[in-house]
């Protein structure tokens, strides 16, 4: 057992709920505790020296705990138990990722916060605009009652929970239904900036690997071809710079570009419990116009350039776009 740094009594509130009904679950093959309402708490950094002192222990993990008890362990693939979090309105939902268990008392923790933005494909490093410190990487939701759906062994439980805002804040519900919703709208422009970002890191590989490929093939016009892959080469390399930082991103010593000005925003909105300001949202709105601008160049590049570029391979492999 450990103890973090709020104390015993701490873990007694942590705990107390499955303890006791434990004796209900016990005659059930699967059991979903209680929820206790859980607490969107607002953090603040460190920006003090610690002098002498040291942190001893952890501190409970924030969010809506989720305890579920297993009479026995449960089977792998479609056995495994699943986690859905749903909306009063049944509008949004997330499933926990990761849930694990073993016979016993199970617990999911849940960080408050919905789906974050498309991952970039091709390889390629995008931004975020998730809550520092949280462990996510999405939207934060606001005040209310959600909805924690166990399905496990062919059977669904489900209970309803709320959720609060940090009670030493002066935000309104109003406050944070605008907080969430400019949240979301961040992380849906930064789910097309990543697919963006991640259709130029494919096309440049491609591009890199048909420069290999033509070697020593002696093909009538590979000069014309060389010639084309670096003229869409040059395009895609001059918008890669305006999407993103090159990498590896030096942080500070480099200006940011589009995907590092959403993400700030984004995480200025995210982090705060109060109405994002005129000010964060004329930048969403501006940041936003500039990716659809960009959006028109990839496009005119596929046109132009790779569209060029194909008609003169011929019979040769070509460049595979939106794939």
């Amino acid at each position: 057992l450990v103890i973090g740094t709020h104390g015993v009594g701490a873990w007694i509130l942590d705990n107390v709920q499955p303890l006791v009904e434990l004796a209900d679950a016990m005659q059930e093959n699967v059991y979903l505790f209680d929820i206790r309402e859980a607490t969107d708490w607002e953090s603040w950094s460190r920006d003090s020296n610690l002098g002498r002192s040291t942190f001893q222990g952890e501190n409970p993990r924030e969010g809506a705990y989720i305890d579920f008890y297993l009479a026995e362990a449960p089977g792998r693939g479609s056995d495994s138990p699943t986690i859905r979090i749903t909306d009063a309105r049944g509008q949004r939902f997330l499933d926990l990722p990761n849930v694990r268990a073993t016979a016993g008392i199970n617990r999911a923790v849940w960080n408050l916060t919905w789906s974050g933005p498309e991952s970039v494909g091709g390889g390629g490093a995008g931004g975020g605009g998730g809550r520092g410190g949280r462990g996510g990487s999405g939207p934060p939701v606001a005040p209310g009652t959600y909805t924690a759906t166990l399905t496990v062994g062919g059977q669904e439980l489900s209970k309803d929970f709320q959720v609060r805002g940090d009670p030493a804040g002066e935000a309104t519900q109003a406050d944070y239904e605008a907080r969430t919703e400019a949240a979301i709208r961040g992380r849906d422009i930064q789910t097309d900036l990543n697919r963006m970002i991640g259709s130029v890191v494919d096309l440049r590989t491609q591009l890199e690997n048909l420069q290999e490929t033509i070697l020593g093939k002696g093909l009538a016009n590979e000069g014309e071809i060389r010639s084309g892959i670096d003229a869409a080469r040059e395009a895609l390399g001059e918008l890669d710079n305006d999407l993103r930082r090159p990498p590896p991103s030096m942080g500070y010593r480099i200006y940011p570009r589009l995907s590092e000005q959403l993400s700030f925003v984004t995480r200025g909105i995210s982090q705060a419990q109060a109405r994002p300001t005129e000010g964060q949202l004329q930048v969403l709105s501006e940041v936003e116009g500039e990716i659809r601008l960009k959006e028109q160049v990839l496009q005119s590049i596929i046109d132009g350039p790779i569209a060029s570029l194909n008609r003169l391979l011929q019979g040769q492999a070509k460049i595979r776009v939106g794939g």
